[in-house]
């Protein structure tokens, strides 16, 4: 009997593991030699504007240029973002980027730093956030660069939750803590900086009801083409579906009719809640294609 359960308790948690892996990107830059410029390239719509800065100065006035034609992790065609002009502005010059993250928990962060060998780049940073409104950065870790792409690696980070399902931008930077270059020098004017592969993931904040409540909501066919339906078991009070920002965007009192015909829905992944009339709530996941 132990070990039955034992077995059923390792099952679970590698169940539960897997799903809450699945993340989606809600952003991320990665500067692909197609779209090698300072714009997202993977976004929920929220964040299809947000863009990379590089900046230093008080109150972070003064930009640094980026150049965006620079070989990156990939190796060429891919690209990546370079910078110069960090001497003399340690707790400074930073990377930033901003985005939101309505609709998101569980957030994770991934980033690539590189300082060239040729030009010695600075070679301590540590990465911070700030939430919306506020005008304090909160530290994250700390980073020690190198000439390659797997030393200043930021490896899927936990955002702290404060961060989870927010309206208005978190930001992120990546600050330079000292004036030295990768060899221990001082740094140069001429020190050059890259930065890549900056992708942030989430899982949607349903998933959580979703995994609890299995198999309770019965909905065909699913993945759909944009027309499904949802049984009625006679229990059910009021139908609502969300979009995958969070949106309600179908309500429904239910009825006494067995199935509930729905028509119309675009591609996407959305959430479908079902109150029964115990005020108990369901929720499970369609899928469109």
């Amino acid at each position: 009997m132990k070990r039955k359960n034992l077995l059923l308790s390792l099952l679970i948690s590698l169940f539960f593991t897997n799903f809450v892996s699945a993340q989606d990107t809600i952003v991320s830059w990665t500067f692909p030699s197609t779209s090698a410029d300072r714009f997202a390239d993977v976004a929920i719509p929220l964040n299809a504007t947000r863009y990379i800065s590089a900046q230093y100065g008080y109150l972070q006035a003064d930009s640094l240029s980026i150049d965006y034609t620079t070989e990156g992790f990939q190796g060429l065609p891919d690209k990546c973002a370079m910078t110069i002009g960090w001497t003399n502005n340690p707790d400074s010059a930073n990377w930033m980027v901003k985005f939101k993250t309505t609709g998101y928990g569980d957030l994770k962060l991934y980033s690539k730093q590189f300082s060239d060998s040729s030009f010695a780049g600075p070679r301590d940073f540590k990465v911070q956030y700030k939430l919306p409104g506020g005008n304090q950065w909160v530290d994250l870790t700390t980073i020690t660069v190198s000439s390659d792409w797997t030393t200043g690696v930021v490896n899927g980070i936990v955002l702290p939750s404060a961060c989870n399902n927010l309206s208005q931008q978190v930001g992120i930077r990546w600050i330079l803590t000292s004036g030295l270059d990768i060899n221990g020098n001082a740094l140069l004017s001429t020190g050059k900086s890259k930065i890549d592969d900056i992708i942030i993931t989430g899982s949607p904040i349903t998933c959580i009801n979703e995994l609890q409540s299995e198999n309770l909501i019965k909905i065909y066919p699913n993945p759909s083409n944009g027309s499904f339906s949802i049984v009625n078991d006679g229990q059910n009070k009021t139908i609502k579906i969300y979009n995958i920002l969070g949106d309600c965007i179908y309500v429904k009192e239910s009825d006494i009719e067995s199935v509930t015909k729905i028509e119309g829905f675009n591609a996407g992944v959305y959430f479908i809640q079902v109150t029964n009339v115990y005020n108990e709530v369901n929720i499970s996941k369609l899928v469109v294609e």
